[in-house]
């Protein structure tokens, strides 16, 4: 049976993308190598531009449970020392206040609570989902597993992809794509490659792959200690790499500067890891065991030439590789999810405006460009050396405590500050991420978007704007919310403001009509 769309791989951008297309009742089948969902230990949580993401599809309540139970873990291994990240997060939950969650670092260098302006308007915008951020890569793959399999998204596991033919991966994008598996071949309309930083889906298209080659060699796992010792709780750098230690009982990552092992595919070993934490460390430390699979990686930084080849996309790691300090490659991916997502699904369906589907590279490609020069300077702040730990003194104790400057590195790694070019002459919020939305009828705009619709937020008294969309309610949710302090919006489905009608009212309707003709077709 032909499908749709055939999506390669079943990590967190994978299955995201395949909800999205499944949302808008587009045929979407899931191809994935492993049997099971991956149990390797990776990304530690989420961002707070990916927590909304997950708000908008109404799944905060599931990503809240999953971290009200990695606080009772790590509260646990932490007892009398539990650090000031989440210590802050337990004293958030439980006061169920709505405070912009602070977690994650730059180069190793926690972002502190005490330097954090809260009263930040661009921070209070968005803390809705201060309790849905502490989300690892496995509980998030289950979550959204469980989200594809709610609408009726096909995941074949087992499968393994081994190349594609077609005139529809070259420059002629009005043919199928076959894909060729080891299960038989299988024929799409589109495809997108979501299988990881070596894509067989970019090899077989040939797009370019360049970028900067690996200083370091890491390594995490969940890992059983016959005697910890004097490993140290948090970042920790050393002559010879860094490591960090918690904040759940036997978390380790370790990365040392050294070449590349020769064979990177080889599953990693006690032996191996037990070398690499006590070379780094300078502590003579014993692993027993291991829970799961530990994960080599590599600050290897790499991006594709294009996104998009025919009728076949690229998205994740197979779109761009780096480091994964901060999770950034877990976030930039849901990014690119939400995106193609609605684009791909309105072009399926007959209602794209022409041109709609080249947005996709023309959004997210700048996007992950900063994301791999973000993660290579931290990689340059990481090294061992005195000179380097002067300069992460300096930037710690001397920067970061200016007033306003930890608000904008935590604006920056959260991904809230993304913005695109969605219209001539834009002026903000256009082009930015809507955030909480707060309606003063009750709820938020978030609350409308579940079902992966533009909504339409008409604060006018008189709703003089539900015009513009009558007749299109199987593409836009119209919000009636009278409030004359805050700006209607019109709102892409990935959350980016397409219009706000902050000018005067004689045009305001007709830029409205606009950006509905741009995005969404009509």
């Amino acid at each position: 049976m032909r499908n749709d769309v055939i999506v390669v791989g079943a990590g967190p951008t994978g299955l995201f993308l395949a909800s999205e297309l499944a949302l808008r009742g587009v045929r979407v089948t899931v191809l994935e190598r492993l049997e099971e969902p991956d149990q390797t230990i990776k990304s530690g949580s989420i961002n707070v531009a990916s927590a909304e993401i997950l708000d908008r599809r109404g799944l905060l309540p599931a990503a809240e449970e999953v971290q009200r139970g990695r606080l009772a873990a790590s509260g646990a291994f932490t007892t009398g020392r539990m650090n000031r990240t989440v210590r802050a997060l337990e004293d958030a939950a439980n006061e169920k206040s709505r405070r912009f969650a602070v977690i994650g670092h730059f180069a190793g260098l926690m972002f502190r609570h005490d330097l954090v302006d809260q009263d930040d308007p661009v921070l209070a915008a968005h803390t809705a989902v201060a309790n849905g951020i502490w989300v690892p890569q496995h509980d998030l793959e289950l979550l959204l597993g469980a989200h594809c399999a709610r609408l009726g998204v096909e995941i074949r596991r087992g499968v393994e992809v081994r190349g594609l033919r077609g005139t529809g991966t070259g420059l002629d994008d009005d043919a199928d794509v076959v894909v060729e598996t080891s299960a038989g071949d299988l024929t799409a309309g589109w495809v997108v490659a979501a299988d990881g930083g070596r894509s067989i889906i970019r090899r077989t298209l040939g797009v370019d792959f360049a970028g900067t080659d690996p200083e370091l060699v890491g390594y995490q796992a969940i890992a059983d200690f016959d005697d910890p010792g004097e490993l140290r709780r948090g970042w920790n750098w050393t002559p010879r790499g860094i490591y960090t230690y918690g904040p759940v009982p036997g978390r380790i990552l370790v990365a040392r500067f050294a070449p590349q092992p020769e064979d990177r595919d080889a599953p990693v070993t006690v032996g191996e890891l037990q070398s690499a934490v006590r070379e780094v460390s300078g502590v003579p430390v014993t692993i027993t065991g291991l829970h799961g699979r530990a994960t080599r990686w590599s600050d290897n930084a790499r991006q594709a030439q294009t996104y998009r080849r025919g009728r076949v996309f690229l998205a994740g790691d197979a779109a761009h590789v780096h480091s994964p300090f901060s999770a950034q490659g877990l976030n930039l991916g849901l990014g690119d999810a939400v995106n193609l997502g609605w684009k791909l699904a309105a072009t399926i369906l007959g209602t794209a405006p022409a041109g709609l589907l080249d947005t996709y590279h023309s959004e997210r490609h700048p996007i992950g460009a900063w994301v791999l020069d973000w993660t290579r300077a931290q990689v340059a702040l990481m090294r061992g050396d005195e000179r380097t730990a002067q300069l992460r003194k300096v930037i710690d104790d001397d920067l970061f405590t200016v007033p306003g400057a930890t608000n904008h590195m935590i604006t920056l790694s959260s991904g809230i500050l993304q913005r695109y070019d969605v219209a001539e002459d834009g002026e903000h919020p256009v082009g930015s991420i809507t955030g909480d939305a707060e309606l003063s009828t009750g709820g938020r705009l978030a609350d409308h978007a579940h079902d992966g619709r533009f909504v339409l937020v008409d604060r006018s008294a008189e709703s003089r704007y539900a015009e513009a969309v009558r007749g299109l309610e199987h593409l836009v949710a119209y919000v009636a919310d009278p409030d004359a302090s805050q700006p209607s919006l019109f709102v892409r489905p990935d959350g980016i403001i397409a219009w706000a009608d902050n000018v005067s009212d004689d045009n305001a309707r007709k830029l409205l009509d606009t950006a509905i003709e741009r995005w969404a077709g009509v």
